[in-house]
């Protein structure tokens, strides 16, 4: 059993200075192989976690956000190794969708004891994502928070921009064609859940299982400050779909959306640009992971 952990230094507030120590203190007397390796950019999880699989690690444990885990586990999909999670990010989406602590102690005892499970991989054109991706409020929030020179990390911050760029959004118009239909909207938001939750406990799909097969399209409609606001708590209960007027569900294998170009959108918290076009898909069952 070999064991390579992906550090993102800049994950969370303060908890990846931690982690290093927490590492060796853990292994310290057990007869296993590991090493650290930390980023130094964007995408560099992914040039990490692609040498490990080389070198013959069994598992690739990332320490860091979703942006980090996604990027470390892409080079996992249909491979033998599994993926640990070590939740130290603002929002730390798929770990929640997997119900790994989030207490960095349990979430690494865990990487030892769960035996790995496998769950489903979505594409955006090609792109993987694990638990969401979209274009709207949520694409416009990552790439500003992604993008800010110093500022503080977290959930805080993060849904500080939230509130911020809700006043001053204005929605675009998205064509999205799935099951032999097309729908047009003028949307805040159109997520594509592999699992049922951003992160930080916004469950926007609380119906969605990250191993299914499936994929949960959930389209938020522009209303004004005090409807969002009464529909806020059931965002974070489970019960967002009972807001009929305004949000819409839907599920697929597969969908295809049209936004203006240039429109920003998002894999897993991270922000990218759109040339109008945008194809999901679902990979069953492709990646191993150490859960519950």
């Amino acid at each position: 059993m070999s064991y390579f952990f992906i550090i993102n230094p800049c994950a969370g507030k303060d908890s990846a200075a931690q982690v290093p120590e927490l590492i060796h203190d853990f292994f310290k007397g057990r007869r296993l192989r590991y090493e650290l390796a930390f980023t130094e950019r964007r995408g560099h999880a992914g040039e990490l976690s692609r040498r490990a699989v080389i070198n013959g690690f069994s598992h690739i444990v990332a320490a860091g956000g979703d942006g980090t885990i996604c990027e470390a586990a892409e080079s996992l999909i249909g491979k033998t190794q599994a993926l640990g999670i070590l939740p130290i990010g603002s929002g730390n989406g798929l770990a929640r969708n997997l119900y790994i602590p989030l207490k960095i102690e349990e979430a690494l005892n865990g990487v030892l004891q769960w035996r790995p499970r496998k769950i489903d991989a979505g594409l955006a054109n090609g792109k993987p994502f694990f638990c969401a991706a979209g274009v709207g409020l949520d694409a416009e929030v990552a790439r500003i928070f992604n993008n800010r020179t110093g500022g503080r990390r977290g959930i805080l911050p993060y849904v500080y921009h939230c509130a911020v760029t809700f006043l001053t959004y204005r929605p675009r118009a998205v064509v999205i064609a799935m099951n032999g239909h097309r729908y047009e909207f003028s949307p805040m938001v159109t997520a594509v859940l592999n699992g049922r939750q951003y992160g930080g406990g916004a469950t926007i799909a609380p119906d969605a299982y990250i191993d299914d097969g499936i994929l949960s399209v959930v389209v938020v409609k522009k209303a004004g400050i005090l409807r969002t606001l009464r529909a806020v708590p059931d965002l974070f209960n489970g019960k967002l779909p009972r807001n009929k007027d305004l949000v819409a569900n839907f599920t697929a294998r597969t969908i295809e959306l049209t936004c203006p170009a240039g429109s920003p959108y998002h894999l897993d918290g991270e922000d990218f640009e759109s040339d109008g076009n945008l194809k999901f898909s679902v990979l069953r069952q492709v990646l191993n992971v150490h859960a519950p």
